[in-house]
């Protein structure tokens, strides 16, 4: 969903030619049925303030602070008009840009399911095997687990959750096959599986 870009606040020229453009752009607009009064105030208050921009070019603090004060009137009708704009576009860019003002990039996240490239499988004293997920990307936790059949549809894996690549199972029966892998968690749940290793316990 897009927004409307305020970059014309920081400078007096790019207010001027907002005003301006707007006025243009939204007048007999029949995306804008209805525009709020403001943008009948706002083709009264551009003229003057275009006039008050040139009187304050020689400084004179008069003239600066009559700049200032049209300056802001512009500002508040510009708001009003950014209000209806966003309310009838509901963040459509291309509706936006129609009114005269600038809208920002719609910004889509694309979540991506964790990557894991390969799993590690290390065998220590009997009943002992730590497994570590090599090639990581992507992965907030783990689920370290292991299987005591040959993997298929209705397999019952054995799970331990944690933040760490590694884990290291104690306790499994020695000269017993076993099936290891790793799934890791991303954002949003998403769910990324590692190749899955199969080793006899000592």
């Amino acid at each position: 969903m897009s927004r409307i870009n305020y970059g014309y606040k920081r400078r007096q020229h790019d207010i001027l030619m907002t005003s301006m453009c707007v006025i243009d752009k939204m007048e007999n607009n029949p995306l804008f049925p209805k525009p709020p009064a403001a943008l009948e105030k706002l083709k009264k208050a551009t003229p003057a303030f275009q006039k008050a921009l040139a009187n304050a070019l020689g400084r004179d603090k008069h003239m600066v602070a009559v700049k200032d004060g049209k300056k802001e009137l512009v500002l508040a009708l510009l708001q009003e008009l950014v209000t209806y704009v966003l309310k009838v576009s509901n963040g459509d860019r291309m509706i936006i840009l129609s009114s005269g003002f600038d809208a920002t990039q719609e910004r889509r996240k694309i979540w991506i399911a964790p990557v894991i490239e390969d799993l590690e499988v290390k065998l220590g004293g009997p009943g002992i095997a730590t497994i570590q997920a090599k090639g990581v990307k992507g992965v907030k936790g783990y689920a370290h687990q292991y299987a005591i059949e040959q993997p298929g549809k209705n397999t019952i894996w054995h799970s331990e959750g944690s933040t760490n690549k590694k884990y290291t199972f104690i306790n499994l029966k020695s000269e017993k096959r076993y099936w290891f892998r790793i799934v890791g968690i991303g954002t949003r749940k998403r769910q990324g599986y590692s190749p899955i290793v199969s080793v006899v316990i000592q």
